[in-house]
């Protein structure tokens, strides 16, 4: 009796065992999986803005140009539908980008702002299955200032605060130059200061130099634990009388923590390059 027993709770034992290898298997086939596979190619995921000023006027901007490739996001529902890059630099997203995939696999975007942007990548089939992958992406951005001719110095402003809901900058890279013209005494020297000032006003590093007849001293500083807001570099002539020029350069720096590029394979573009020439 107890034998028969035993033998009847086994055969329970291995019917209920194989009862949920059912149930297992089924959600290991991704039977609720999303169909889209969203392979998206990008050669970078950070850059530098360049802004120039010379004498109080803006020379030139340069933005960040990124591109994202689409063309082998496929989905078994379908054909796909629309592709969007929302670029993570405003907040209510209004400068997201979306394109027909039909007409279009290549989406390219310029930053104009620094930050270290959350971007969106969406894809959508025809069946209205939708697929996202998020990206990190860093922008800095390098200022490149001059001032010359003068006995009066401007104030450099540095806007620190990105434009997202993300860090403060991690370091501001200061390398500045001042060349003493003395257009009016020959023979003279200046005494000149450096002065960078957070955004209370308060001084957090500063340099002294002085500097001959036509010659010319520099100032090299990394600035950590930057708050947001608008930092200023100042020069003041503590002596002499002497017409300066300025040249500074300051790099708004974040800290590196953006999404690895995903290039396309060097033998896959050789491919399509061969394709293309027969």
């Amino acid at each position: 009796m107890r034998a028969e027993y035993i033998r009847t709770m086994a055969v329970l034992a291995v019917l209920l065992a194989a009862s949920l290898a059912g149930c297992l298997e089924g959600d290991s086939n991704g039977d609720n999986a999303n169909p889209i596979s969203m392979n998206v190619h990008y050669e970078a995921t950070s850059g530098t803005i360049t802004e120039r000023f010379q004498n109080g006027a803006v020379l030139s901007t340069t933005g960040v140009e990124l591109s994202f490739d689409f063309a082998r996001v496929t989905s078994k529902a379908g054909t796909m539908k629309t592709f969007t890059f929302d670029p993570g630099d405003d907040e209510v997203g209004s400068n997201a980008v979306t394109v027909n995939a039909n007409e279009q696999a290549e989406i390219t975007y310029t930053y104009q702002t620094h930050g270290l942007f959350t971007a969106v990548l969406t894809a959508i089939d025809e069946s209205e299955n939708e697929a996202s992958l998020e990206l990190v992406l860093r922008i800095d951005k390098e200022i490149d200032w001059t001032q010359t001719n003068t006995d009066d110095p401007d104030i450099m402003l540095l806007a620190t605060s990105p434009d997202c809901q993300c860090p403060a900058p991690e370091h501001l890279a200061v390398e500045s130059t001042i060349t003493n013209r003395n257009d009016i005494i020959p023979g003279t020297q200046i005494t000149v200061t450096w002065h960078l000032n957070d955004p209370e006003g308060e001084e957090q590093a500063f340099h002294t130099e002085q500097i001959g007849d036509g010659q010319e001293a520099s100032w090299t500083h990394s600035q950590y634990n930057v708050e947001g807001g608008d930092w200023s570099l100042n020069v003041s002539i503590d002596a002499g009388n002497d017409s300066i020029d300025i040249h500074h350069v300051v790099l708004i720096a974040y800290e590196a923590e953006e999404s690895a590029p995903n290039p396309l394979p060097t033998e896959v573009t050789e491919l399509e390059s061969e394709s293309l020439s027969v």
